[in-house]
């Protein structure tokens, strides 16, 4: 059955996971010691969402060939995503107490504890994998990810460029460029020299086809709107941009969206994307050059990009499949493809005298960037926990990745300005003794109680937003700001002290408060915010009010308009459009 299982495998390539699925079933019917065809057919089972089905796939292929690599692999996926992560890690851990130097097996082992954010350990078995396998690409490029989930960024960053150096790879050098947001010393003349870097080296390779504006449209009709994301999900896209899309007017557009999403990562808000969508297209599985074909053939007037270098389709725009091409949302500033035409921003994010530092043309919304739908299970705000308690409660519940040196310094500096105050820290990972240990560290080293720090790890959204309920003000983070984070603290009642970083990366928070009517808490500089940190610790009263009165205002605010958002939005796809028009 070698050409069934080959024949199997270029479907699978082609996107056609449903036809895969019946070839590598006709296979293990005929041959049920195939071990390879009941992996793959396990894959494809997971890949369309059929969970049981892939779990009785991969436990016959292991059956057949207990050390299969790819079947432990995605099988110890498959269970992580199923909530069984003990069981996930026990699959490759097995084989590497068995076979320690099994290469294939410590990497799937690190794979799996980094997501499971058991950051320590997945960096222990990189470093021993290291030892075997110095010059694996691969192991370089993961070992920077589980470094920059750490806050480890200039590690990170080596990590990075090792893997790079090794073997170049888009989306490996892709990695790097996010790292970079995290870098405490990011300027925005080093962003942009970087992200231009990778365009010489990938995109411009790729060939570009340049549609032709449609001769045949009116000057009435809709415009046709493609959107690209392997984010249609629970994913900050959907808190900050599926209520653009909820409320745009068909009557102006029609929209397609080409979903990067597997099967098995589908939710209700996957569900709301897909009913506001007048074609839903998958593309998760085919090549770049069928995608840029698929929506050259749906005639799309403006496409956006809502990954940038966090996602692995950039390629696609490089083709050039649309007439105008916009980053938005996904991504923090320029792509540095010269393919892209537009970045939308507003003025905070980019500012006027910032054009310079993107690729891209600037496209300004009038207000937010993106309009925040809060969740409709937030419970209900609390009273400020200092009135009972006595003591302040700082709180920040970004990503440890935004941990900055800097940051972990301003933090230090107010808790030793208010005597008695404490700082709340959740997030995934954050349950780590090894990754307590290191942000205590920082804090003592600066004369500070390291038992004022008070850590929590993941927790179901709903207990993360209950959480708020012991915080009360809000501290953001720089170089990389707090996005969705901080439209959650505001829908909860808390404040987040932020000031405008240099780069488009450390500015949403300063976006989030300003729409939302709360510019008093945006410092100019690290040292104001420090002072404006310790100055609202001493106003309780007046923290009190705001708490019961926010999440009205922030309803009524910009920030929440959904209508008035997507009036904008339009306003500014149009004229982009109609500017293009007149260009011919």
């Amino acid at each position: 059955m070698k050409d069934a299982s080959e024949g199997g495998e270029a479907l699978f390539r082609a996107g056609r996971i449903e036809d895969a699925e019946a070839v590598f079933r006709q296979a293990v019917a005929l041959n049920p010691q195939d071990a390879a065809a009941w992996c793959n057919l396990g894959i494809a089972q997971q890949r369309l969402g059929r969970l049981s089905e892939a779990r009785s796939s991969y436990e016959r292929c292991l059956a057949v060939a207990p050390n299969h690599p790819d079947a432990l692999a995605n099988y110890a996926f498959l269970l992580a995503e199923l909530g069984e992560p003990a069981r996930s890690a026990e699959l490759p851990r097995a084989i590497t107490d068995r076979e320690p130097v099994d290469i294939d097996a410590l990497y799937n082992l690190a794979l799996v504890l980094l997501l499971q954010w058991s950051l320590p350990e997945a960096e222990t078995h990189l470093r021993r994998l290291l030892g075997l396998a110095p010059k694996s690409a691969a192991v370089w490029g993961l070992l920077g990810v589980v470094l920059e989930w750490q806050s480890r960024t200039q590690e990170a960053l080596q990590a990075f460029h090792r893997s790079v150096a090794i073997e170049p790879n888009p989306l490996q050098h892709s990695k790097m460029l996010c790292c970079m947001h995290y870098a405490a010393d990011v300027t925005a003349e080093r962003l942009l020299d970087a992200h231009r870097e990778w365009d010489v080296k990938y995109a411009q390779a790729a060939t570009v086809a340049v549609p032709s504006l449609s001769g045949t449209r009116g000057r009435e009709a809709k415009l046709r709107v493609g959107v690209v994301s392997a984010d249609f999900g629970l994913h900050p896209v959907a808190f900050l941009g599926l209520p653009a899309f909820e409320d745009l007017a068909k009557s102006r557009c029609s929209l397609i969206c080409y979903s990067d999403r597997a099967a098995t990562q589908n939710d209700a808000y996957t569900d709301r994307f897909r009913q506001v969508s007048d074609h839903w297209r998958v593309i998760c599985g085919n090549s770049d050059e069928e995608v840029a074909a698929m929506i050259r053939d749906d005639k799309i007037d403006v496409l956006f990009d809502l990954m940038g270098h966090t996602g692995k389709r950039l390629l696609v725009f490089a083709r050039k499949p649309a007439p105008i091409q916009v980053t938005w949302l996904g991504y923090v500033g320029t792509t540095g493809m010269r393919t892209m035409d537009y970045l939308l921003a507003d003025r905070f994010h980019v500012r006027p005298d910032e054009d310079k530092y993107c690729v891209e043309q600037i496209l300004r919304l009038p207000d937010d960037y993106a309009c925040y739908s809060p969740p409709s299970d937030a419970p209900n705000i609390g009273p400020l926990p200092a009135a009972t308690v006595g003591q302040v409660m700082f709180g920040c519940f970004n990503n440890p990745a935004k941990y900055s040196s800097l940051v972990l310094g301003a933090w230090a500096s107010i808790l030793d300005r208010v005597p008695g105050s404490r700082l709340f820290l959740k997030y995934r990972g954050l349950h780590e003794v090894d990754t307590q240990a290191r942000i205590r560290g920082h804090v003592s080293e600066r004369g500070v109680d390291p038992g004022r720090i008070v850590m929590e790890g993941a927790s179901p959204h709903s207990e993360l937003l209950a959480a708020y309920s012991r915080v009360d003000i809000g501290l953001d983070t720089q170089p990389y700001s707090g996005g969705v984070t901080t439209c959650e603290a505001l829908w909860m009642g808390v404040p987040v002290i932020t000031f405008p970083g240099r780069t488009f990366a450390g500015r949403h928070a300063t976006s989030h408060m300003t729409n939302a009517g709360y510019p008093q808490f945006v410092a100019d500089d690290l040292e104001g915010y420090i002072e404006l940190a310790v100055s609202w610790a001493n106003q309780l009263d007046e923290l009190a009010i705001l708490r019961s009165q926010m999440r009205e205002q922030v309803r009524h605010s910009p920030l929440c308009d959904a209508p008035r958002f997507a009036r904008d939005f339009m306003d500014v796809i149009e004229s982009a459009w109609k500017a293009k028009v007149a260009e011919r």
